[in-house]
């Protein structure tokens, strides 16, 4: 900024010895010094302009803040390429969490009702539930399997079963189809 003031300063005062007759030679002469004291302001400015703005001076002084800014962009641009769900596979889970609620409140009522009558009756309740429940969900995969919205999984499904899986991978597969 002194410069600049500097400059100003010279381009508004007259030059010392200038005379109201000064030749051609002298005012080229003229014309190249400030000339060349303009190139040189221009020419230091420039250079502290790239200092200052220069990526790999701030990467050089701040490497655990330039660690977590290309962090922070790589998740942005990774939340850009993410797979977004088809228009059925939003519909099949949809229909999925719809179908899990009611058979929920199902279960809720049978298992309030069941709460008065201890003993046998609520194990043969349970049991039909189960059973009930089993075989609504069997009939409608079948069904979303033959129109094309859903793919058959009974056979991957007895296959988990029939290895061990444990009700808590079930309902994961479930969730997954």
């Amino acid at each position: 900024m002194a410069e600049r003031d500097h400059l100003t300063a010279a381009v508004q005062s007259p030059a010392p010895a200038q005379s109201p007759e000064r030749s051609a030679e002298e005012i080229r002469h003229d014309i190249a010094a400030r000339r060349e004291s303009i190139t040189d302001t221009v020419d230091r400015l420039s250079d502290r302009f790239q200092q200052t703005f220069d990526w790999r001076t701030y990467v050089a002084d701040y490497p655990l803040a330039a660690l977590g800014v290309a962090a922070g962009l790589g998740f942005l641009v990774a939340g850009f390429f993410r797979p977004r769900p088809t228009p059925a596979e939003r519909m099949k889970q949809a229909f999925a969490d719809g179908f899990e609620d009611l058979a929920d409140r199902f279960r809720q009522q049978l298992d309030g009702a069941g709460v008065r009558r201890p003993g046998v009756s609520r194990t043969v309740k349970a049991a039909a539930t189960g059973a009930v429940t089993k075989a609504v969900t069997d009939y409608l995969r079948n069904r979303l399997a033959e129109s094309g919205i859903a793919r058959p999984v009974a056979d991957d499904f007895e296959a988990s079963q029939a290895a061990g899986a444990t009700d808590y991978q079930r309902h994961d597969y479930e969730q997954r189809m």
